[in-house]
């Protein structure tokens, strides 16, 4: 019913359409049916089953009460005897078997105890209790001369319909039971001693009085010192958390249904410790059959699990190690292989077992090894170190094996426990390290690390025999604008072709090998003469200079630079031949690349002396030992002072003023120009800040940046910062820059001109004429000055040659509108062609050197006031 009024609810409130709600219920009328209908046939199904089961019972009954110790019969509703055991036919003397008339309770019993039965037969059928019938009844014999007194026991037998079938009655003899009680005492006893002598502890629990009684032992267990062990020992506190509900429940049910009760749980003792102990009771019935009593015993399981807990901890390990583990007996036959040894080896457990290990030997080891092995295996107890063997497939590998000696009490061999590992892949990783190591993966020569190591083996033999050899080092010319011209592939293709070409003419004992970037490092063994090695290096420049193709087709050409240094000539240490081929280098460098040279001490001596700038450079910038000098910048036409150029100076505390061109090439050259660059950009721009709030006239700033803060880092971000530290207008402040730098990288040099312009500082050309001097590039940038080099202004007014440059410069920047300045005016009659030039501004020591500070601010004063005495009338 509520089915369907709750399926027609859901059906109006889904469908509202009377048309299809008409439809869907006809498919649930339909679905309702069939669903009673199975539900029908299931039911006469398990009641088919239920009469089937019930119809067997009474043979089932036969056959188990035969089995029954005691007496067993089951009894009609009309007092008829269905089925009875031996046991009661013996006790009762009846018949060995059934006759054909049937036999009555009455014939078995007489007066007061017919009446009795009778009247329990019907509280049982009646309902009226649960328990069954029992009492103690005088039997009778068939031929009624004996009589014997038994305890019956009678209870309602019910079909799985819950119906009435018969009654259920077992027979004991009175007098068995008294033999049987002695007998159990008896055996009480001797099981309470042999439970003590055992070290198990006894318990015996009274159910309705909840009280308990414990042996000794089972005190002893629990470390128990005091005086009442009934009243302090309350099991549910000492057991451990976790185990304390599975226990209660297994307790609980032991007592309630009778099945025996097993657990391992942990118990605190009284001392505080936790240990294991294995628990195993039952219960025990009274009378009238409700539960009396649980005992049971006791048992310190702890070593017994803690033995079991390693031994499944070395099952577990054994079958779940990576490493392969075979166990051999005395005789080296196998007994037994891990998964791990299947997996590694290919066999399986059943093709090795009985095979010794000889059957994995790979031939890679002579007899001597294995006699050693098993020489240090009986001496020592255990052999480790690396061998080869095979798998089933026929491939042999490395193994880091260990093999050890399991001996007896009596100190026999019992067997032989071998552990190994593949060691394939870490052999290949090592070999792998080994060339990662040794050899440069892009050319595939050696490295600077093996080409010393051979290096210095080869001076050891040369040593020997008296040969004269010769390191070279070959650097690929502007190797650089290749990379930043064609990419890194071009580049990397053109290191390959490099290193073909120089293996192409190497001789029995020579070396090649790749020192990083595009340097190459070449051992040549045994010159007899210089001039042979020399016309050996000409050839190999020669053919390093012919075009080769990149890829792409692209068609190239380069040239390398070579620095010779010969043993013993010129050193005799690999580390001392080496840094003299690398002098050599930068000595051919210097002199114009495509080239070679010999390492001379000279060259050594300027190498330490750079070194030597290098250190005390990078100590004078912390220690503050720089200045700043200004030199004025004149305008041409009125003679006024309108700026000034800040040159940086190193006063050192032992050589006094050093000047720029001994520290600013080796600054530039290490790198330390960024850190001297940053402090005269700040220096300046304070000291012009300074002058400023001092109240003399405004004067533009000359700062020079060097081309590596113009190409590399923020410069225009740092200018930004100094201006907004220092004050410093960013109009007054003038930044020269070189051609080369500019052209270097042409398209961020363009995009960091138009920052600095939109920041408001000036930007000015320096030493212009000595580079590319274009028109075309030079009109692309946003440029305020021109700065004529001083090279150009020394032969004014006689040289024609300086006379033509100065003049096409001057009309050059006049042509792009941006102002003009001669650097180096050391005379009046330079002054005065570049005036009728009309050059705008000139420096030089026609006006004034370069100057402190403080000189400068007096100079500069001087030139005010010489302008206001000139404009008095």
């Amino acid at each position: 019913m509520l089915w369907i009024l709750f399926s027609d609810q859901v059906l109006a409130w889904l469908v509202p359409d009377g048309a299809r709600q008409a439809l869907y219920q006809s498919w649930k009328g339909a679905f309702y049916v069939v669903i009673t209908a199975l539900l029908a046939w299931w039911l006469l199904r398990r009641a088919e089953r239920a009469e089937t089961i019930v119809s067997s019972t009474p043979e089932q009954v036969r056959q188990l009460v035969r089995m029954v110790p005691v007496g067993v019969c089951s009894i009609g509703f009309d007092e008829r005897i269905l089925v009875s055991n031996a046991k009661m036919r013996e006790m009762l003397g009846l018949p060995g078997r059934q006759g054909d008339g049937p036999l009555y309770l009455r014939d078995l019993l007489r007066g007061e105890d017919l009446l009795s039965c009778r009247q329990g037969m019907v509280r049982l059928r009646a309902g009226g209790q649960e328990q069954p019938y029992q009492a103690e009844l005088r039997w009778h014999s068939i031929d009624g001369r004996t009589e014997v007194p038994a305890l019956v026991t009678m209870a309602l037998a019910r079909g799985f319909d819950g119906l009435p079938l018969h009654f259920a009655c077992v027979l004991q003899d009175v007098g068995a039971i008294r033999s049987a009680r002695e007998a159990l005492e008896r055996s009480e006893t001797s099981l309470r001693l042999a439970l003590d002598g055992s070290g198990d502890g006894l318990w015996d629990w009274n159910i309705p009085g909840a009280a308990g009684s414990y042996s000794s032992n089972f005190m002893r267990l629990l470390h128990y010192q005091g005086n009442d062990f009934a009243h302090d020992f309350a099991w549910p506190d000492l057991l451990h958390p976790r185990d304390r509900r599975r226990v209660q429940a297994a307790v609980t049910h032991a007592i309630r249904c009778g099945t025996p009760f097993s657990e391992l749980a942990r118990l605190r003792r009284f001392d505080g410790e936790y240990r294991w102990f294995q628990g195993r009771g039952m219960r025990h019935l009274d009378a009238d059959g409700r539960p009396e009593r649980f005992s049971g015993i006791l048992t310190d399981m702890t070593s017994h699990r803690e033995a079991e807990e390693r031994q499944r901890l070395a099952s577990v390990v054994f079958d779940n190690t990576i490493e392969g583990v075979i166990v051999t007996d005395a005789n080296n036959r196998i007994l037994s292989v891990n998964p791990a040894f299947v997996h590694a080896m290919g066999y399986t457990e059943a093709e090795v077992l009985g095979q010794t290990p000889a059957l994995f030997k790979s031939g890679r080891h002579s007899r001597d090894f294995y006699a050693q092995m098993w020489s240090t295996l009986n001496s020592v107890g255990y052999w480790r170190g690396e061998i080869w063997n095979r798998r089933k497939n026929g491939e042999v590998f490395p193994e880091a094996m260990s093999l050890s000696v399991v001996r007896d009490g009596e100190g026999r061999v019992r067997q032989y426990v071998c552990m190994f590992s593949d060691i394939s892949q870490q052999k290949a990783s090592e070999a792998r390290l080994d060339y990662l190591a040794h050899y440069d993966t892009l050319t595939g020569l050696p490295n600077r690390v093996l080409f010393l190591r051979q290096l210095e083996s080869a001076l050891h033999e040369a040593r020997h025999d008296g040969e004269m050899m010769a390191v070279l080092l070959v650097d690929i010319d502007r190797f650089k604008d290749v990379n930043d011209s064609y990419g890194h592939p071009v580049g990397d293709q053109l290191l390959r072709y490099a290193g073909q070409v120089l293996g192409r003419g190497l001789r029995h004992g020579d070396l090649l090998a790749r020192f990083g970037g595009d340097e190459f490092a070449l051992l040549v063994r045994r010159v007899a003469q210089t001039s042979l090695l020399e016309e050996r290096v000409r050839a190999m420049m020669g053919e390093l200079s012919l075009p080769w193709f990149a890829p792409g087709g692209m068609e190239m050409t380069t040239s390398v630079t070579v620095g010779i240094s010969l043993y013993p000539r010129h050193a005799g240490t690999a580390r001392d031949l080496l840094q003299g081929a690398d002098a050599a280098l930068y000595q051919a460098k210097s002199d114009g690349r495509a080239t070679y040279r010999y390492f001379s001490d000279e060259m050594t001596s300027r190498a330490r002396e750079r070194i030597e700038v290098e250190t005390r450079l990078r100590r004078a910038v912390a220690a503050g030992q720089l200045v700043l000098y200004f030199q004025p910048q004149v305008d041409i036409a009125s003679g006024c002072i309108v700026g000034a150029e800040a040159l940086v100076r190193w006063n050192d505390p032992d050589e006094g003023l050093i000047p720029p061109a001994r520290f600013i090439p080796v600054a530039e050259a290490t790198g330390v120009i960024g850190e001297i660059g940053d402090w005269v950009l700040v220096e300046a721009c304070r000291q012009g800040q300074r002058w400023r709030d001092e109240g003399l006239p405004p004067l533009t700033l000359a700062v020079n940046v060097s081309p590596r803060q113009f190409l590399l880092g923020d410069m225009v971000g740092r200018i930004a910062e100094v201006l907004e530290e220092t004050g410093f207008p960013a109009q007054n402040l003038e930044l020269e820059v070189t051609e080369g730098a500019l052209m270097e990288r042409e398209q961020d040099g363009l995009q960091a001109l138009r920052r600095l312009r939109a920041l408001g500082a000036r930007i000015a050309i320096d030493d212009f004429g000595t580079g590319y001097s274009s028109l075309a590039y030079l009109k692309r940038f946003p440029l305020d000055v021109l700065k004529i080099d001083r090279s150009f202004i020394t032969g004014l007014p006689d040289d024609a040659d300086d006379v033509a440059i100065s003049a096409t410069i001057i009309a050059m920047g006049h042509s792009l509108g941006v102002e003009v300045l001669a650097e180096g005016v050391e005379t009046p009659e330079q002054l005065a062609f570049l005036r009728g030039k009309g050059c705008d501004r000139f420096q030089g020591y026609l006006c004034s050197r370069p100057v402190p500070a403080g000189e400068f601010a007096a100079l500069l004063r001087a030139n005010v006031q010489q302008f206001r005495v000139a404009a008095v009338p």
